[in-house]
């Protein structure tokens, strides 16, 4: 990870999850690290623990004006960024006949308009640099699972916006690092008993459900993307699938998306 000391790095969603934990690997890589969410408290604790050369922003992704000023604030502390991660993410389990507009209107604000936003004002600053936006997508693209439709929705939108913005500028390095089912606070807050039922539908009908890595190796490979001199436009994550046991039938096709 030699390539990533002294680059200047915004992470987005910085506060928990997936997000936080590819920050504080990055600042152990010797990246200046800027990290953005709304819950000032959680970021000035992880800058605590990520040490020197790291700041804390308050951004709610909701509001232009937020994602406009945390730009500013990375790229001016440190003289311009060389990487923008997009983790943000707001994920309620809720049935489609349930989802209120203003639950559809949350999902898209933080997981697609809040992306575009930070891209807008990100983008002057990586032509300069010859950086990296990676927007961090989601395996449920595709095959949305059940109860987690406007979430599947939003971040099949931010797949497009992201092959929108490489034909667009083709000189930027835009990475959709789509992540595969993780350990994080993804599901806090869910309703325990439509979960529980969802969950039970998503194991019946072949989703991958059982499985999961933790956010600390799924941050791993984001950094490792981040290091990387390619230009990788789409990476797939996923926890690995068990090789039966010797005698034992294979699984079957369904078992694996």
């Amino acid at each position: 990870m030699s390539d990533l000391v002294g680059k200047r790095v915004l992470v987005v969603g910085a506060s928990s999850g997936i997000g936080r934990e590819t920050a504080l690997q990055l600042a152990k890589a010797g990246a200046r690290v800027a990290f953005a969410a709304r819950r000032l408290d959680r970021l000035e604790e992880a800058v605590e623990a990520a040490g020197e050369h790291c700041l804390a922003v308050s951004c709610d992704v909701r509001r232009d004006e937020d994602c406009e000023a945390a730009v500013g604030a990375a790229a001016g502390a440190f003289g311009g960024l060389d990487a923008v991660v997009y983790a943000s993410g707001h994920s309620p389990l809720t049935r489609s006949h349930e989802a209120t507009g203003e639950l559809w209107r949350s999902v898209i604000e933080t997981n697609v308009i809040g992306a575009a936003m930070i891209a807008r004002h990100a983008i002057p600053h990586l032509q300069r640099s010859g950086g990296r936006l990676m927007l961090l997508g989601s395996s449920s693209v595709g095959r949305p699972y059940p109860g987690l439709v406007p979430y599947t929705t939003s971040k099949a939108a931010l797949h497009e916006m992201a092959r929108g913005l490489r034909n667009e500028y083709p000189w930027l390095r835009v990475t959709t690092f789509i992540v595969g089912p993780t350990i994080t606070e993804f599901a806090d807050g869910w309703d325990m008993d439509l979960a529980i039922e969802m969950h039970g539908r998503w194991s019946a009908e072949g989703y991958p459900a059982n499985a999961a890595l933790p956010v600390e190796e799924m941050a791993s490979q984001v950094v490792a993307v981040l290091a990387s001199p390619a230009r990788v436009e789409e990476v797939l994550v996923m926890p690995d699938v068990p090789a039966p046991e010797p005698g034992s039938s294979a699984p079957e096709a369904a078992e694996v998306p």
